[in-house]
């Protein structure tokens, strides 16, 4: 039986499996007969390619929605901690603690102690967010994190092994200009060994600033 050829009214467009089959059967229909044949064969092959295709996205979909992120991300975490890579066991310690991992937020607490620990307590930064992930993994059930925190700020200031004197050498009679206050404010924020330093120093400027009235020179006499 010959196909409709050229004018046959041809079956519309569809999206996805069936619009492919739908084109292809359409296209079948305009065939000769003597190449029937293999369009048939053609269009049998790419069906089983696609559905083929379907069942791989179809187990990679089951595969990602079962995959437990914050598991993986944690059991990584312990893994390089047990390395002593500690930088890239708070990275996914951080992911893990991201996705609601029960144990991640203390251990990420511990690790970036550790860090902090290890540079003398000198970056802020360090210790602020091993507060802040104790803070989280108390929230979380975990009671001594408080206890974590009280011995991590117990050891916020070791004494030096070398004090910086960037804010004690200056002159306690100087006057600083506003730029100068502020060069020094952002010096103290980085640095734990001159943060008393600077709070004496504006302590030190406001006692030196004159209280009450202040008479005018120029003003003239009763």
């Amino acid at each position: 039986m010959r196909g409709p050829r050229d004018g046959a009214v041809r079956m519309p467009s569809r999206g996805g499996l069936d619009g492919a089959l739908a084109d292809a059967a359409s296209a079948i229909a305009s065939m000769p007969e003597g190449e029937f044949a293999v369009g048939l064969r053609e269009v049998e092959e790419e069906f089983r390619r696609r559905q083929r295709d379907d069942i791989v996205r179809a187990r990679h979909a089951s595969f990602v929605e079962s995959l437990e992120l914050d598991r993986a991300a944690y059991e990584l975490a312990r893994r390089h901690e047990a390395d002593g890579n500690l930088g890239e066991a708070a990275r996914w310690y951080r992911i893990a603690a991201g996705n609601d991992h029960a144990d991640a937020a203390l251990r990420l607490g511990r690790t970036l102690d550790r860090l902090a620990g290890s540079r003398g307590r000198e970056d802020l930064s360090l210790v602020t967010e091993a507060a802040q992930a104790y803070a989280e993994a108390y929230a979380a059930g975990h009671p001594e994190a408080a206890d974590r925190i009280d011995e991590m700020l117990a050891g916020f200031r070791p004494e030096p092994r070398a004090r910086c004197g960037r804010v004690r050498d200056v002159p306690a009679d100087r006057v600083l200009s506003e730029e100068e206050i502020r060069e020094l404010s952002r010096h103290a924020a980085r640095c734990t060994t001159c943060l008393a330093e600077f709070a004496g120093l504006l302590n030190s400027v406001s006692a030196a600033l004159p209280s009450g009235p202040v008479t005018d020179p120029f003003a003239p006499e009763d």
